[in-house]
């Protein structure tokens, strides 16, 4: 297994949309739009891929300012759940922020990560919200 950033509209990222639709989007009816992905030219594609190429978890940086990065669109493939896969990426992404001057990570988090995103040490940050027809907190932590 390899963690490791893809370019903007390369197979890998490619592969990492088709594992995000999947994983995020078609269990609630949804689809990217071409015009909502190209809006990520300027995002960090961070992926996991297995021996045989496969994406099994990606996950999107996209820079709010200079010191602040938000963490979006996390994905594990089904069969790779319950592995310590979600947390290897994610403390992967915030090395990988700090690593590129980045101080605080945010993100929003579907209700149902919450302990997930808890155990990370993530401070919650304000009440419950929906987003994309489901309820969602806004985390955020300090990198170091």
């Amino acid at each position: 297994m390899i963690i490791k950033e893809v370019t903007f509209n390369s197979p890998e990222h490619k592969l990492a949309v088709n594992l995000r639709s999947d994983v995020l989007r078609k269990p609630l009816g949804l689809e990217f739009s071409e015009e909502e992905l190209s809006e990520e030219f300027d995002s960090y594609h961070l992926v996991a891929m297995n021996d045989s190429d496969e994406v099994v978890a990606c996950l999107v940086l996209k820079p709010i300012s200079p010191q602040e990065i938000k963490m979006r669109q996390v994905a594990v493939r089904d069969d790779q759940r319950g592995k310590g896969l979600g947390s290897l990426m994610v403390q992967f992404s915030e090395i990988f922020a700090f690593d590129n001057g980045f101080e605080t990570m945010t993100l929003h988090a579907r209700e149902v990560a919450e302990k997930f995103y808890n155990k990370l040490n993530y401070e919650k940050v304000g009440d419950l919200f929906e987003e994309v027809g489901i309820p969602h907190y806004k985390f955020k932590k300090k990198l170091v």
